[in-house]
């Protein structure tokens, strides 16, 4: 027999504790990789903002240049 306990699957207490770790570490990779997936794109609040100042911008320039 072996000296160190293992559970009933043959790993130690240490074993399944760096397994768990490693397996939380690509986990928190996968998310900063999709949050700055996510940041890269434009919002739709922001596209509509971006229309909006546009569309205001020709209807000033429209009335200035018709005055």
């Amino acid at each position: 027999m072996t000296n160190k306990p293992a559970t009933q699957n043959g790993f130690t207490n240490k074993e399944i504790l760096m397994m768990l770790l490693h397996g939380q570490e690509n986990l928190n990779n996968r998310i900063d990789q999709l949050h700055e997936k996510v940041n890269s794109k434009m919002s739709r609040q922001e596209l509509m903002g971006w229309i909006t100042a546009f569309a205001v911008l020709t209807a000033a320039m429209m009335s200035f240049f018709r005055s």
